[in-house]
C-alpha cells in the first residue's frame, strides 16, 4: 500500500486573516492613505486650474490683469487643505471662510452700504451693487480619483496576506 500524508501549517494563514480582520476593524491607516490620494488630487487641480470635472476654472480678474494663477495669489486656500481621518471615514477640505465661496460660487452684496467699493488690479477704483464669484470647484472626485482609491484599498488589504 502506498500512502501520502499532507499536513497544513495554518499559523501563517491565521496570522494573515487576523491582520486582515484588524485592518477591516480600524481602517484609520487606510483612510489616511485615501486622504493622501485626495490631497494630491486637489493639489494637482490648483496647479492645473481645473475642477474635478476636468473643466478649467473661470480665470479671475486678478490672474487676467496681473498674471499668475486663479485661486493662487497668496496660496492660502491651496495650503489650507487638510484631511481628517477616522476609523471608517476621511474628510478633506478647508476651514477658510472663503473656501465655500470659491468651491460653489457666490453673489457678494453689501451689508451696510448701498454698494461695494474696491480697487481692481491695475488701480482702477469701482463701486458696484454686487459681485458674482463663479464656482471654481477644487474638491470632488473624478474617475482617476476613484481608480486611485480602489488601488489604494486593494493594496492595503493585499499587504495583510504578504
Amino acid at each position: 500500500m502506498v500512502t501520502m500524508t499532507l499536513s497544513l501549517d495554518a499559523a501563517p494563514l491565521d496570522a494573515a486573516l487576523g491582520d486582515a480582520i484588524r485592518r477591516a476593524t480600524d481602517m484609520t491607516p487606510l483612510m489616511r492613505r485615501i486622504g493622501n490620494v485626495l490631497e494630491t488630487s486637489v493639489s494637482e487641480r490648483f496647479e492645473q486650474s481645473k475642477g474635478p470635472d476636468g473643466g478649467p476654472w473661470p480665470v479671475s480678474i486678478r490672474a487676467r490683469e496681473e498674471g499668475g494663477q486663479t485661486l493662487i495669489d497668496s496660496a492660502r486656500l491651496r495650503d489650507s487643505i487638510v484631511t481628517e481621518v477616522e476609523p471608517r471615514a476621511v474628510e478633506i477640505g478647508s476651514s477658510l471662510d472663503y473656501a465655500a465661496t470659491h468651491q460653489f460660487g457666490a453673489t457678494i452684496k453689501p451689508r451696510d452700504a448701498k454698494a461695494l467699493a474696491f480697487r481692481l488690479p491695475g488701480g482702477q477704483f469701482v463701486t458696484v451693487g454686487q459681485v458674482e464669484i463663479p464656482a471654481r470647484p477644487f474638491l470632488g472626485f473624478d474617475a482617476r480619483d476613484e481608480a486611485d482609491i480602489g488601488d489604494t484599498v486593494e493594496a492595503y488589504f493585499r499587504e495583510a496576506f504578504q
